[in-house]
């Protein structure tokens, strides 16, 4: 049984499984996964109206750093777990709060849009899996598993090329395509977080779990989130 979201499989990796006083809940995950993001938003905000146009930039790249190493403290470590999930929230509210307004600037209301086509996509995949439309199995985590690598193999080779001067020019209806990929692929993928999070939950797992389920259900609603903005982007400058 594995994950392909980075955070639950590290907890599938975890020998920490048996709760050493109370136990994971659904409770506890929802109001710790809102409590991430309600962290972001306000880091974010406070970002925009305190700090200078200028130092903005230069904190994104800083903050993506401190993210991607939080997440991966937060999802291996069960003592450490609430500190970096909540630093973790920090980082990638700046991240999340600047690109929104950039882009939202740019083509006002596809912040909106992104927003609201997100929580749609959750909504929909919980009542698909909740009703058992939707059923991982062994197959699927492999399937998931696979475009997973696929897909991180993508990112990679890109980044790599781009730093050696090489440019792979897609035209419009391949970007569009491609983001149109991955949304359906981060959509699947939640049916995987929900599965996780119900093995946790009904496997009685210790309650600091509850922090490293809901790093990871941000992770991956982030995702959806950043793929939809863009694609919204495209599709209003398209109209123009």
């Amino acid at each position: 049984m594995r994950s392909s979201n980075p955070v639950f499989a590290s907890i599938e990796r975890s020998q920490a499984y048996t709760a050493s006083g109370e136990v994971a809940t659904y409770r506890g995950i929802i109001f710790k996964t809102g409590l991430l993001f309600a962290i972001a938003i306000l880091s974010g905000y406070l970002a925009l109206s305190y700090f200078p146009l200028e130092l903005l930039f230069p904190m994104i790249i800083g903050s993506a750093i401190i993210a991607l190493i939080s997440v991966i403290i937060a999802s291996r470590s069960l003592r450490l777990a609430p500190v970096f999930s909540i630093l973790y929230a920090v980082t990638e509210g700046l991240i999340l709060v600047l690109i929104t307004v950039l882009f939202d600037a740019m083509a006002p209301g596809v912040a909106l849009a992104a927003v609201i086509a997100t929580a749609a996509i959750f909504t929909v995949m919980l009542f698909l899996y909740s009703s058992r439309t939707i059923r991982v199995t062994p197959r699927f985590r492999r399937i998931m598993y696979a475009s997973l690598l696929g897909i991180m193999l993508f990112i990679v080779i890109g980044f790599f090329l781009s730093l050696l001067g090489i440019q792979i020019g897609f035209s419009e209806p391949v970007i569009i395509l491609i983001s149109s990929v991955f949304i359906i692929f981060g959509a699947l993928m939640l049916t995987m977080d929900f599965d996780r999070a119900e093995m946790i939950v009904s496997g009685e797992f210790d309650k600091g779990y509850e922090w490293m389920v809901a790093v990871g259900l941000m992770v991956t609603i982030i995702w959806i989130y950043f793929e939809l903005l863009r694609l919204f982007f495209i599709l209003a400058n398209n109209r123009r």
